[in-house]
């Protein structure tokens, strides 16, 4: 039986890069597309047979070369989207350049990832999971969250819909649906907070670790072994679904 094929998109990224380890630590084969370098991400990866690709998401053309009818990464078991970008501010002086670029990165791209993968499926039909990264701020808006909150509340709107076009192949789309994790991107997000609302960027992070009883930030691998789960065949009986990894509130 060959190992199982897992496509992490965004897979050079603090978090994507986290995600292609457990896969890998997992015994899956992974391919790791990124606009950036992949190489020091596949020399850290445990067993073999891993492969990079360098891969834009807002692409179109690029997207289905990749994952389309005759995907250049090869027959793939399960899709990965932990591509993503952030921009914090509030509706009344919003950056429409920064909210375009969200909205393409965030929800176009993986507009763009589902296309391929149902049109792959159409030719041939399998069992495949494809898991997207949504985030709390897709479930429950804030202030200063307008331009994110709208990219990942679209992209459960999109998963859900996806999910119900391609069960017909034996495929499952779900979501995760991280609260506030560990990593770079919170942290400058954090800063750009902090600056808005002339507080220290330490006191901004505080706070945000304290949003849930858990008193703490989420480690990434914390959401890494969720989206292992949900790209495995131990979740074959889940789709449509947005799985929170987040502690309860205070």
């Amino acid at each position: 039986m060959s190992r199982r094929h897992a496509v992490v998109l965004g897979g050079a990224g603090a978090i994507g890069s986290v995600v292609a380890t457990v896969l890998a630590e997992q015994g899956m084969r992974v391919t790791v597309t990124d606009m950036s370098n992949t190489d020091t991400v596949l020399k850290s990866l445990p067993g073999d047979g891993h492969t990079g690709l360098g891969l834009d998401v807002t692409s179109l053309e690029d997207v289905h070369r990749a994952l389309g009818v005759n995907p250049s990464v090869g027959r793939y078991d399960a899709l990965i989207y932990a591509a993503g970008t952030n921009y914090t501010g509030p509706v009344a002086t919003t950056d429409w350049a920064a909210w375009d670029r969200v909205l393409t990165v965030n929800l176009r791209g993986a507009a763009y990832v589902g296309q391929a993968l149902a049109q792959g499926l159409e030719v041939d039909p399998r069992e495949c999971s494809t898991v997207y990264f949504s985030s709390t701020a897709g479930l429950v808006g804030e202030g200063g969250a307008s331009v994110y909150a709208s990219s990942k509340f679209g992209l459960i709107g999109f998963m859900q819909c996806l999910a119900s076009e391609v069960a017909q192949f034996g495929a499952r789309v779900n979501a995760v649906c991280p609260g506030n994790i560990d990593s770079p991107m919170l942290r400058a997000l954090a800063a750009q907070v902090a600056e808005r609302n002339g507080v220290a960027t330490d006191e901004t992070l505080t706070e945000f670790a304290g949003s849930t009883a858990f008193k703490r930030l989420i480690d990434i691998r914390e959401v890494a072994n969720v989206v292992a789960f949900l790209a495995s065949e131990a979740s074959t009986g889940m789709s449509g679904q947005s799985v929170v990894i987040d502690g309860p509130p205070n």
